[in-house]
């Protein structure tokens, strides 16, 4: 008897919950990414790097979930090779690599034209996904991540920004593909275990590898005893990092993850450009950064984009619960050819 040809596989999702309980976790993440850049703009401005600034919110954020996870799920730390190697993977390109190059990319570039090519990560991700694993996509898909990359561009207004620095774009487009690279191989890692335990040992990868490249001995703690006003914000700078550890990271990270048992990668990559929305949002209210005409049109128009891709959820049939031993069906959101019946 012939065996029913494989699909390609989607995380378990353990527990209750369904696409419902993803939309949330996914808006919660984009929204607590959206405080970094305030946050990181702040860090900055009390003397402290791009990469002191991703080395302390990795670090701060790796000792916290590994020390939960050791003691409330232990065995959630054990990993095979095959598994190290996926999770080396995420916390090399999606955490330490993807926070670095945003640092270098903002420091050669204006933000807006950075935003810009950050978020192609949608549209690597749906190509990855038709073209490479060869998983349809709906046409709500397309047109969500179509009039999403309208409305970046509104949002950062290229056409009055437009300075070519070779080394800021190369970075803004890595920063694009360590982004697009979460979306796709997070799903990987939740088949054995956890969100908690996937952002645990994958920020520790990612804090092990900043911390080999700038010594924590380097750093300058001294900074973080001071005090510093932008915009209508003045506070201590140890409270700024602190913000920017466990809520832009821990919080972000954990809740994005958790997403991904629910979402599909394609959808799950356009609920993530609600960072911008946040980012914009938190900048005007407490940077006092205004926001033009156009930019307010990309911020509609984004939004329009991301609720063409909950419909595209919502008119996919919901996924096969997992049974033991097998692979889940696709996540919502995706559809794989049919195969051939068997000669």
């Amino acid at each position: 008897m012939t065996s029913a040809p494989r699909t390609p596989s989607a995380p378990v999702v353990a527990g209750g919950g369904g696409p419902a309980a993803g939309v949330a976790l996914a808006v919660v993440s984009a929204c607590t990414f959206g405080t970094v850049g305030p946050a990181t703009k702040m860090l900055d401005a009390a003397g402290l790097s791009a990469l002191e600034t991703a080395q302390f919110r990795l670090t701060v954020t790796a000792v916290l979930l590994l020390a939960y996870t050791a003691i409330t799920r232990p065995r959630q730390l054990r990993a095979t090779r095959q598994e190290w190697a996926v999770i080396a993977v995420l916390g090399v390109f999606s955490f330490a690599a993807l926070q670095t190059l945003c640092g270098v990319a903002v420091a050669r570039i204006p933000v807006g034209v950075f935003v810009v090519v950050q978020f192609l990560s949608p549209v690597i991700v749906v190509l990855w996904l038709r073209w490479v694993r060869r998983i349809r996509q709906p046409p709500l898909v397309w047109a969500g991540t179509a009039v999403v990359l309208s409305g970046l561009l509104l949002v950062g207004e290229v056409w009055a920004r437009l300075r070519l620095d070779v080394i800021g774009v190369l970075a803004a487009l890595g920063t694009a593909l360590a982004l697009s690279v979460r979306f796709l191989v997070a799903r990987q890692a939740l088949e054995h275990r956890d969100p908690v335990a996937v952002a645990a040992l994958g920020t520790a990868v990612a804090a092990l590898a900043l911390n080999v490249l700038s010594p924590p001995t380097a750093f300058r703690y001294a900074a973080l005893g001071e005090w510093v006003a932008y915009g209508r914000v003045s506070a201590p700078v140890w409270a700024v990092a602190g913000w920017a550890a466990v809520v832009a990271t821990l919080v972000a990270y954990l809740s994005g993850i958790a997403a991904q048992r629910f979402l599909a990668p394609s959808t799950a990559s356009l609920f993530a450009t609600l960072e911008v929305v946040a980012g914009a949002g938190v900048a005007y209210v407490l940077l006092s950064e205004s926001l033009s005409a156009p930019q307010c049109a990309g911020i509609a128009t984004v939004l329009a984009g991301v609720l063409l891709a909950q419909r595209a959820m919502r008119a996919q049939p919901p996924p096969v619960p997992a049974r033991p031993g097998c692979h889940a069906a696709v996540a919502p959101g995706e559809r794989t050819k049919t195969p051939a019946p068997p000669r």
